[in-house]
């Protein structure tokens, strides 16, 4: 069979796919299905199923939607409901993606989860000095960053994941308890949104379409094409790793019980791997979020640059974000992770329907994207008021009594209703 000219070849493909997933892959995917798993006990597989949905799925989804429309999120947002709305809603996301909630955690989880393992007296301020003078220097040369990820530091963190979770499934640490909590699809569904993949899919997606172009692939079909390849291997393997993370993270519940958010991953890593394996995994977790912090990094300066029209330059959006991620990650991981939740609550399912519109034909469904859109944005106002402490409130009474609202999904069936019915409605009205 010949070879198709305008598909990068296998090994592009990989290390592309690769940078892409270590991009994805912080730690937010190495503490949340741990927890999880601990939290679900038998119940961890549809734990990871409902973390899978919005995580892996999400990340599916929109790869995707980026082939299908080849339009970076700006573009896709203001198509919808204007420039004005792109404009906000994709400022919003990249900061919560980037120098304001994930830069500061994965810096801050570097010193308490790996740093201050070995280093207990090592200070805060000195290892977020380091993290960010390197996220610099590695993301400021926007030629060479996906190949310094791909090539160099996501296979080493690759081969330890898989290690570190076959060994698990192998040789347990212990039994998985026979109880668990009592809805695992929500708070897997919840932990999903923790993590922001999706969100950062959604962005990525604009990153790898230029990173596409500056490979020689420059016409829209041939970019499609590499990015039904890329996409499902992303998404594949960030299923694979979770699940079996949140395996693991069962299999420990009785043997660390009283474990905390940031010390059960480690715990686990030393319970399959010894000594040996918590210095690993130490190191790996530092790779794991610094590789992180340098694909959001960069995508930051992409996406300010395009929507500045280039006013913006790229090494000084990268150098501002390294700074800002350096000042917030000085509060500490455990209120970063506090004040992240409410945010990715109210924006996650307005991302979630755009970028499943998105796949469709975008011309022929407008109104129904655009009534959904209106209506998951109005319906998570309760779940953002919630976790910001304010559960009684109007919103949250309301989304608690709307099909799967106890699974955190209550604005999907008003949303599915409400774009059916504007399609009805613009219909008749062409008519």
């Amino acid at each position: 069979m010949e070879k198709r000219s305008d598909l990068l070849s296998f090994g592009a493909l990989a290390v592309i796919s690769a940078a892409l997933f270590s991009g994805h892959f912080g730690v937010g995917d190495v503490i949340f299905p741990p927890i999880l798993g601990k939290g679900a006990g038998a119940a961890w597989f549809t734990a990871a199923m409902g973390y899978g949905i919005i995580n892996s799925l999400g990340v599916l989804v929109a790869y995707l939607a980026v082939a299908r429309q080849q339009k970076t999120l700006l573009e896709m947002s203001s198509r919808t409901l204007g420039r004005a709305f792109g404009v906000v809603f994709t400022t919003i996301c990249m900061l919560i993606i980037g120098p304001v909630f994930i830069l500061p955690r994965v810096s801050s989880a570097t010193h308490e989860m790996a740093v201050a393992l070995f280093f207990p007296d090592f200070p805060l301020v000195a290892t977020l000095a380091v993290f960010f003078v390197l996220n610099y220097w590695v993301a400021c040369n926007r030629a060479q960053v996906i190949d310094r990820l791909g090539k160099v530091l996501s296979p080493a963190l690759i081969v330890f994941m898989a290690i570190l979770i076959i060994k698990g499934i192998v040789s347990p640490i212990g039994p998985v308890p026979a109880t668990g909590c009592e809805n695992p699809l929500a708070d897997g569904v919840i932990n999903g949104y923790n993590t922001m993949n999706a969100l950062g899919a959604a962005l990525f997606g604009g990153w790898v379409l230029k990173e596409l172009h500056m490979r020689g692939i420059t016409d829209k079909d041939a970019q499609t094409l590499n990015l039904f390849y890329i996409g499902p291997a992303v998404a594949l393997a960030l299923l694979v790793t979770s699940t079996g993370i949140t395996y693991l993270g069962a299999t420990a519940a009785t043997v660390f019980p009283e474990a905390d958010i940031g010390a059960y991953t480690v715990l686990i890593a030393e319970g399959v791997l010894g000594a040996v394996g918590k210095a690993v995994f130490a190191l790996l977790l530092a790779f794991a979020c610094f590789t992180t912090s340098v694909g959001l990094t960069s995508t930051a300066g992409d996406v300010f640059q395009e929507m500045s029209g280039g006013k913006l330059q790229y090494k000084a959006i990268v150098a501002v974000s390294s700074v800002v991620g350096f000042g917030i990650g000085t509060i500490g991981l455990g209120k970063i992770v506090g004040y992240t939740v409410p945010w990715l609550m109210l924006v996650y399912p307005a991302i979630i329907v755009l970028l499943v519109g998105s796949l469709f034909d975008f011309d022929k469904f407008k109104p129904a994207l655009q009534g959904a859109i209106v209506t998951a944005v109005i319906l998570s106002i309760g779940d953002f008021l919630g976790a910001m402490g304010m559960a009684d409130n109007p919103f949250s009474s309301l989304t608690a009594k709307l099909p799967l609202g106890g699974q955190g999904l209550g604005w999907l069936v008003p949303a599915l209703v409400v774009g059916a019915l504007a399609m009805l409605f613009a219909g008749r009205s062409k008519k």
